[in-house]
């Protein structure tokens, strides 16, 4: 089924006490992160520009109320899953790397925001990536089993997806979405030329809920 992109408008209200509060810690956790010895600059995790995220999501909130499952590929320190806990998202993240999923409970939970960080890849198993993906350059691991058991829900258990790919990746990341997303989701993407761009994947909505969450 095909994407279809949209315009969002971000709002442009000043921002909440408490999502600055969370991004502060966010920003301090994320700086220990990179002044670390073995720290490569430009490899591994890579922070997306939180505030307009934020905005963004705040924009969805606000003109799409209903919706409430919200997933981030690649959720590193858990930052967006964060804003979309302060947001009302019921917000949930998959990262393949372990510490960085431990270092994102930690910073959900010193900020006592519900959220649930799994373990694994975002791909689901009964999903494969098509073949023609697999010469790109990618920093998405394509061949780790899934976290979607962890989280008991499936991909097109959740109205939004947000993931920030790497330049090449971006019709990868459509691809699956297009195929394992419900009809209506929309899906998020943030880009540091671009900003961010919004799909929604058309047609009708099929029956929900293949996993109790």
């Amino acid at each position: 089924m095909p994407l279809v992109p949209f315009e969002i408008e971000p709002v442009q209200t000043p921002l909440p006490a408490g999502v600055i509060a969370f991004l502060a810690g966010a920003q301090t956790t994320l700086d220990a992160w990179f002044a670390r010895p073995e720290h490569t600059s430009g490899v591994g995790f890579i922070p997306s520009d939180y505030e307009l995220v934020w905005r963004t999501l705040a924009a969805l909130r606000r003109d799409q109320p209903h919706t409430r499952h919200l997933l981030e590929w690649g959720s590193g320190f858990g930052v967006v899953v964060g804003l979309a806990a302060l947001l009302g998202f019921d917000a949930s993240g998959i990262e393949v790397d372990g510490s960085l999923v431990a270092a994102s409970e930690r910073l959900l939970a010193e900020h006592r925001l519900r959220a649930t960080i799994a373990r694994g890849s975002f791909v689901p198993n009964g999903l494969p990536v098509r073949e023609r993906f697999f010469d790109f350059e990618t920093r998405t691991v394509l061949d780790a089993p899934d976290a979607y058991d962890e989280l008991r829900a499936d991909l097109d258990d959740f109205e939004i997806v947000f993931a920030y790919p790497w330049p090449t990746e971006e019709a990868l990341y459509c691809d699956l979405f297009a195929r394992g997303a419900d009809h209506g989701a929309v899906l998020l993407t943030y880009s540091r030329t671009e900003g961010m761009r919004a799909y929604r994947k058309v047609g009708e909505a099929r029956e929900r809920g293949r996993r109790s969450r």
